[in-house]
């Protein structure tokens, strides 16, 4: 969870320590009026007024909800939450300085200016200050006036609150001695007060046989306040969890918080009474231990292996001690009427990583994934602490594979059951009857949980009741974490228990159960109910990873291209995992597929497409084609793809007639010249076929070719309406093929069109490029916008920039296009030598392509500089080549329009 600091600049951290930038003053006082309150609603009216003042936006609500969506998209995680009437901040207080200021008064928190002179934060700063004042000079003030009576009872009261009781009585003792002997007065009333406050507030004695603390509680502050909740309102509260969580000293350190607290320890005892009686210690006035027994807290610890008794003594207790409140610890709840239960989770990443350090003894830099990969397990963060002094962060993590040899030392006087990871789970283990032992061995071979049907199935059991039966039982003993509808295994118990998985078949079992999923995903994932195809696949990428394993390791070569040929599309496709996708095919010998796969966009992957050309048709291999085109010459793939194109176009699926109508926009409009209409009408035929499937992927990409030919013909409005609605729908598919490459188009066309606000909008909502060819384009885009923005120098640096970047693919018409950009900046700086070789080469590269629409704007480039040069027959000549290429009406860019009047004037008048 993200920390906040406010006293001070403003200051943003993930919890991995990585500081996140949050631009734009109006956004920082957002985050900063959310943060002052965390967890408390702030109504929409109100941020509006903080925000805006005295000169609120005609449409408030919209402006606000803007705001908050450019907050939330630079904030790490999703933090901002929308509640009626407004939003509020969801971290926890105590991850905001400010927030712990008030509960610590810690003088280092303080950092500078607090809420970076917000308007609306001026009376909340002015009250820190205040108090930060009195903290610093307090005593010091104090000491220079020891006559002010009201000065010196602050100074007891504060010295009180911090623990020096001592001191405080020191300081009245002082002032009375002071005020009899300069002034012969006794001391005044507030002065008397403090004095009576600092007395009656003396802690009482303690009873009981709590061990005194010998380290510190990390990452507890919840589990300690909703233990003390429900201990106000119930008599027995038990915490369970998994072996090494922190159940014991979560429950004496919440012990120690009481008047009287009894531990009695039940790793050791064969009868829970007589445990009970020896930590009560003798008593000869009375024998009976419920009889010692008043007001307090027993603390019964480690019921799991006398859970039957350890529950009968409970019972007996609470029935027979009526002032007395039990907190157990274990595995499994004692199943007793009257009790309530706490599971103790294992730590989120910051605190485990806190913990690490603290026994460490110094700050650990890299041990967030080493934490993540040990569950966040308090005991196996001790234990690889301790591991620590001889390796290094980077070697711990490598060995985890082999955690349980790797963390076999422990401390010499813990308990047994403590004293290495694998003595954790061996407790548990012996506790279990055969079937839930087995049920757990088998449960090893998921990889990432499953779903009750899932490991009915995969396990061979005799129906879905009784593998939730048997499922339940190992949650009720902290063996398996449930989910919603999964159960998993943490990474511990999941190596323990494949160590004592005696039948294989399940392994195989499990890869044919993932690979049939997969298989029925695969079509799925091109149809409207493809967003929760995506999220299954999602959800089960660990489980089908380990079938690709499984598959792939024992030799199983054909069931595995066939797991392979299931995933590609997404892969290829939805996720753009391509160095995923290539590593798994190159597993996989003697198969076509998995051979082009592999070679993805590599010459080396021909022989293999054309093994499969004929024979079949799938539809990653169509993807591939769409994307790596350099695989063949330019003629050969328009060629095969319009066949291709027919022989999908059956008449028996509306997909494969909308991407047969795909194929053909894109031979029309990529690979031949005066055919652009025709493109316009086969991505609009392919829009309308997708839409009737609901492929949302399939849509959006029709969308943006659709957009690239009416950008090429200037009709910028309908372009820009197709992009607005590709990009609403992309939203839906989230990190998938098209967002990026949206964004820039978009970002591209509202440059064009005046819209430079919304244009760098959109470039800031771009994520990291995914290659080469992203950041190139990325840079296209900022050129565009700082050239149409009346920048030139900028222009020119940013093209230049884009054309030094390393690109690996043939992409000949997108370098024409920089040189071309290039050029047109160089012609308005006055440039016109330069920018003459620019068009030259811009003409030069993409004669290599067969891209009409892509040759025409580099000829109406061309015509520009010959316009410019005052050369308006040649550059008429220029753009009716365009328009010969581009095959369809005349462009209705303004900028050409504007060219072809004067050059058309100009011919008119010389005749």
């Amino acid at each position: 969870m993200m920390r906040i600091g406010l006293l001070g600049p403003l200051v943003v951290e993930t919890d991995d320590g990585e500081p996140v930038d949050v631009r734009g003053k109006r956004l920082r006082w957002l985050l900063i009026r959310l943060a002052m309150k965390p967890g408390v609603v702030v109504p929409a009216d109100h941020l509006i007024a903080d925000l805006w003042g005295d000169e609120p936006p005609v449409d408030g609500a919209a402006a606000l909800q803007s705001a908050v969506s450019r907050l939330r998209r630079a904030l790490p995680e999703p933090v901002i939450v929308s509640k009626h009437p407004g939003y509020y901040l969801d971290v926890p207080p105590e991850h905001v300085d400010v927030r712990r200021f008030e509960r610590t008064l810690d003088p280092a928190l303080w950092r500078g200016e607090p809420f970076e002179d917000a308007p609306f934060a001026e009376r909340a700063a002015a009250r820190l200050k205040e108090v930060r004042c009195d903290m610093l000079g307090l005593e010091q003030f104090a000491t220079e006036n020891p006559l002010r009576e009201d000065l010196q009872a602050r100074l007891m009261l504060a010295l009180h609150a911090s623990g020096r009781r001592s001191d405080a009585l020191a300081v009245y003792e002082r002032t009375r001695v002071v005020l009899a002997e300069e002034l012969g007065v006794s001391p005044g009333a507030e002065l008397a007060e403090a004095h009576l406050t600092v007395l009656r507030t003396e802690p009482e004695r303690r009873r009981g046989n709590l061990p005194a603390p010998v380290s510190s509680l990390v990452g507890r502050a919840d589990d300690l306040a909703r233990i003390a909740a429900l201990l106000a309102e119930h008599r027995l509260v038990t915490l369970t969890g998994f072996g090494g969580v922190g159940k014991t000293r979560l429950a004496v350190t919440h012990a120690r918080s009481c008047e009287e607290a009894w531990l009695v320890e039940l790793d050791s005892a064969a009868d829970p009474l007589s445990a009970l009686d020896a930590a009560l210690g003798p008593n000869p006035l009375a024998a009976d231990p419920f009889a010692r027994l008043g007001s307090c807290l027993v603390v019964l610890d480690n019921c799991e292996h006398v859970v039957e008794s350890a529950a009968a003594l409970c019972a007996r207790l609470l029935a027979a001690a009526p002032g007395v409140r039990v907190l157990a610890t274990s595995r499994e709840p004692l199943g007793i009427p009257g009790e309530v239960v706490h599971p103790v989770a294992p730590l989120d990443s910051a605190h485990a990583v806190e913990l690490f350090s603290a026994r460490v003894g110094r700050p650990v830099r890299g041990a967030e994934r080493l934490c993540r990969e040990l569950d966040g397990i308090p005991l196996a963060l001790e234990l690889a602490a301790a591991r620590a002094r001889t390796l290094t962060v980077a070697e711990l993590t490598s060995r985890l594979d082999s955690r349980l040899q790797l963390l076999d030392r422990g401390v010499r006087t813990g308990p047994a059951r403590h004293r290495t990871l694998r003595a954790v789970v061996d407790w548990s283990w012996d506790l279990l009857p055969d079937d839930e032992r087995s049920l757990l061995s088998r449960l090893s071979v998921f990889a990432g949980g499953a779903t009750a049907e899932a490991v009915t199935v995969v396990t061979g059991a005799d129906d879905l009741w009784s593998t939730v039966d048997l499922l339940s039982a190992l949650v009720d003993k902290s063996l398996v974490v449930r989910s919603g509808d999964r159960y998993r295994l943490l990474a511990t118990v999941r190596e323990y228990a494949s160590e004592r998985l005696t039948d294989q078949h399940v392994r195989f079992a499990h890869a044919v159960y993932y690979s049939s999923l997969a298989a029925r995903l695969e079509p799925v994932l091109r149809t409207a109910d493809q967003l929760a195809a995506l999220s299954t696949s999602e959800t089960e990428r660990g489980n089908l990873d380990a079938a690709l394993d499984f598959l792939v390791s024992g030799g199983h070569f054909a069931f595995a291209a066939r797991l392979i040929a299931s995933r590609a599309w997404h892969w290829l496709v939805m996720t753009r995992r391509f160095d995923e996708l290539r590593r798994w095919a190159s597993l996989v010998p003697d198969d076509p597929l998995c051979t082009a796969l592999a070679n993805l966009g590599e010459p080396a992957a021909r022989p293999a497409l054309l093994r499969l050309w004929d024979t079949e048709t799938p539809t990653a291999l169509c993807a591939m084609l769409l994307t790596n085109g350099q695989v063949w010459g330019q003629q050969e793939v328009a060629s095969r793809l319009w066949d291709l194109s027919f022989r999908m176009d059956d008449g028996t699926d509306r997909w494969n007639a909308g991407f047969a109508a795909l194929l053909r926009g894109v031979i029309a409009g990529e690979f031949s010249a005066g055919s652009a209409h025709y493109a316009e009408e086969m991505y609009e035929d392919a829009l309308l076929e997708f839409q009737a499937v609901g492929d949302r992927w399939a849509i959006v990409y029709a969308l943006s070719c659709l957009a690239m030919v009416l950008t090429n013909r200037g009709a910028f409005a309908d372009a820009l309406s197709a992009l607005e609605q590709a990009g609403s729908i992309a939203a839906e598919l989230g990190d998938v093929l098209v967002p990026m490459s949206l964004l820039v188009q978009t970002a591209r066309l509202r440059a064009r069109t005046g819209d430079l606000a919304g244009a760098r909008a959109d470039l800031d909502r771009a994520g990291p490029p995914f290659d080469a060819l992203e950041r190139a384009r990325i840079a296209q885009a900022r050129a565009d916008i700082a050239y149409f923005s009346g920048d030139l120098t900028a222009a020119a640096m940013l093209y230049r920039a884009a054309l030094a970047v390393d690109v690996h693919v043939a992409a000949h018409q997108f370098r024409a296009t920089l040189h071309t950009g290039l050029a047109l900046a160089l012609t308005r700086l006055g440039d016109l030598d330069t920018a003459r070789a620019e068009h030259s080469t811009a003409l030069e590269v993409v004669s290599a392509s067969a891209d009409g629409p892509a040759r025409a704007l580099v000829w109406e480039g061309y015509a520009d500089w010959l316009g410019a040069t005052g050369d308006l027959p040649g550059a008429l000549a220029a753009l009716r080549k365009a328009e010969s290429l581009r095959g369809a009406n005349l462009s209705s860019d303004p900028a050409v329009v504007a060219l072809r009047g004067r050059c058309e004037a100009e011919v008119v008048a010389d005749r």
